[in-house]
């Protein structure tokens, strides 16, 4: 990320220019402040990621150039972002007058690391301390000096291969010809966009693909974690009891593009709720099996084979064998897969056939064009008809594209907000309501044998045994830069734990929600997204994580630690009955969530759906909505197969009523 920046020893090469992020960490650390309290401030924010980042022989403590690297990507992410950022800072200096009676930056670094202990402790202070240890952990494991100390390399791709179809993508800024007159306009290339837009094409007909992000291919996914937040995902979060990161893609393929590539088929019981609450049949088993097959083909899904999905399918196994739980290797959509990259910043081998790699290029083959850069803020409607929308291409200068189909694939966030500000689609008042989130978190334990994550697929094995019971335990390796992150402690147990990253058996722990009812509401400056984890949610992650617990130490693990704010240690099956009886509570839960689902709810009725089971929406004729958006609720399984199975039986409707 950050190429020219100082190496562990503190030198940097004479004849290389200093980076922005260094000049303006020089800028901010010798910059004279015209009041002691923005020099208290700076030295205290200083001190602060010394002390939880405070490095060891091999790794080199945070620094004036993390600090700095925060607050250049804070100014970068949200307006409020940096804002926030110095509250929380401020509010551990006062914290820490309060408890010493001087300021942090003052204290010697043994009660600097005392202070940290009490703070993860304390029900108030343990959240502004967990919000500064994020981001000084994400910036500073990600910088290039840190993250080859860990082992890390960064992907170089020198020769890319240059296929025809690429002369059908444009970024949008760039067009010249003018308003563009077609069949069908796609919003959105992820899970949902791609694959109508394809089916679409091959039926013959004019499609137009708009993307709001960047064509980016496998030289730009270099591993960097700060710089795939950057370019390929859009910053999202969720208020409520608990505060939750939302991880959605905005480049060319969606989500598709940075994901995993697990690939479930929706539960059937799952199909089963949908039939019985939408009094239809068209999503049962037998209707649904021939859209599930025919992605599957395209996308090449098959079982991970055992020597990508490393030595944590044993330690799963052996868990999972020792209480009788199923387990086994997951399905993917990467059949030339080499387990050496971390799948969630982009594939640096295109080995996962995701969306722009499996149906984008027969679609632009086909003659479809693809707008990158593109942000749609209207839909045209003409006499209660959508005829096209309206284009921000980024260059000041607006674009209409004209349509006799208009579908919305932007995901189950951006597509309300869409709409919303628009007023258009909520005669029923569902518009951004029954938002689901399949809240994660985790359990890191440490293995006594080599486990070595970052050598291969992040996710590549799991247990079933308790998914009707809304829970999924899968491994989820992951990069040595990604791993202190994830990572509840801070100061020295924190380093303790990167230490030993080769021994540390990670596994995500996902529920389904019992009762989706968050809310997506467009309001000025933005979007704000509420959800509230309920009692019944609260007590199912606890189940999720107890169980995981019992897993790792049968697998023969000498610590386990479920990812709970202030960090948790469990040193023995004493220690893991304790936590079992405890009563755990939202604000104890570290929750992270990547399949929003269900805001554009489908059904027959349109005083109390969104879209008809044909993805049209009801009140708009000619307007269709084929993405996570629309899907009936929580799964309880990674989504994308089942978004692009719906996708491909809504572009036969659709080309129905073409």
């Amino acid at each position: 990320m950050h190429p020219n920046l100082p190496t562990s020893s503190g030198s940097a090469a004479a004849d290389v220019a200093p980076s922005p992020v260094l000049k303006l960490a020089r800028s901010w650390a010798t910059s004279l402040p015209r009041t002691s309290g923005d020099a208290r401030a700076r030295r205290s924010a200083l001190a602060l990621a010394e002390a939880i980042i405070p490095g060891t022989e091999r790794i080199m403590a945070a620094d004036e150039v993390t600090v700095a690297g925060v607050e250049e990507l804070l100014g970068e992410l949200h307006p409020q972002a940096s804002r926030v950022w110095r509250i929380a800072q401020r509010a551990l200096d006062a914290a820490a007058v309060s408890r010493t009676g001087r300021f942090f930056h003052t204290l010697s670094a043994a009660r600097q690391q005392e202070l940290l202990a009490s703070w993860q402790r304390d029900p108030v202070l343990r959240a502004p301390l967990a919000l500064t240890a994020l981001l000084l952990k994400m910036v500073h494991f990600d910088r290039l000096d840190v993250y080859t100390s860990l082992g890390g390399v960064r992907n170089v791709v020198t020769k890319m291969e240059q296929p025809r179809y690429l002369e059908q993508i444009q970024p949008a800024a760039e067009w010249r010809e003018g308003d563009i007159d077609c069949d069908v306009v796609v919003v959105g290339t992820g899970a949902g966009g791609a694959i109508v837009g394809r089916e679409l094409a091959e039926r013959g007909h004019a499609v137009v693909f708009l993307e709001e992000g960047n064509h980016h291919r496998r030289d730009s996914f270099d591993g960097s974690i700060v710089a795939a937040h950057r370019t390929f995902y859009r910053f999202a979060i969720s208020v409520g009891n608990v505060l939750m990161p939302i991880f959605m893609g905005r480049l060319l393929g969606g989500s598709t593009a940075i994901n995993t590539g697990t690939a479930f088929r929706t539960p059937p019981w799952v199909l089963e709720r949908w039939c019985e609450e939408m009094d239809t049949d068209v999503f049962g088993q037998e209707n649904m099996a021939g859209y599930f097959d025919r992605v599957e083909r395209t996308l090449g899904v098959e079982t991970a084979r055992r020597e990508i999905i490393g030595p944590i399918a044993d330690f799963m196994g052996r868990g999972c064998d020792a209480h009788g739980w199923r387990h086994a290797a997951l399905r993917r959509n990467a059949p030339e897969c080499d387990g050496k990259g971390f799948c969630n910043f982009g594939c640096r081998t295109d080995a996962r056939k995701s969306a722009q790699l499996s149906y984008l290029p027969k679609a632009l083959e086909k003659g479809a064009l693809a707008l990158t850069g593109a942000r749609v803020d209207k839909v045209l409607i003409e006499r209660g008809r959508a005829t096209g929308v309206e284009v921000e291409t980024g260059s000041g200068r607006r674009l209409q594209v004209r349509a006799k189909a208009v579908v919305l694939a932007g995901g189950a966030i951006p597509t309300p907000l869409l709409l919303q500000r628009q007023g258009l689609a909520n005669r029923s008042g569902q518009l951004g309501r029954n938002l689901s989130l399949h809240p994660s978190s985790g359990v890191v334990a440490i293995a006594k044998e080599a486990i070595r994550p970052s050598h291969f697929t992040p996710q590549g094995y799991a247990s079933e045994e308790f998914l009707r019971d809304g829970i999924m335990i899968i491994a989820a390796q992951p990069d040595v830069n990604v791993t202190p992150v994830i990572l509840a402690d801070v100061g020295q147990p924190l380093m303790k734990m990167v230490e030993q990253q080769d021994h540390l058996a990670s596994m995500g722990v996902m529920i389904r929600d019992a009762r989706p009812a968050g809310r997506v509401r467009a309001v000025p400056g933005g979007a704000l997204i509420t959800y509230d984890v309920n009692g019944e949610d609260i007590a199912r992650m606890h189940r999720g994580m107890v169980r995981t617990c019992q897993l790792a130490f049968a697998a023969g693990a000498k610590r386990v630690h479920p990812l709970l704010m202030g960090g948790v240690t469990l040193s023995s099956m004493d220690d893991l009955e304790k936590f079992k009886k405890r009563k755990v509570a939202a604000k104890d839960l570290v929750l992270s969530s990547y399949h929003p689902l269900g805001t554009c709810k489908m059904g027959r009725d349109p005083k109390t759906s969104v879209v008809d089971l044909d993805h049209q929406v009801h009140d708009v004729k000619g307007l269709f909505i084929a993405d996570g958006s629309t899907v009936p609720g929580p799964l309880g399984v990674n989504p994308q197969v089942t978004i692009m199975a719906m996708a491909t039986r809504a572009a036969e409707r659709i080309a129905d009523h073409l």
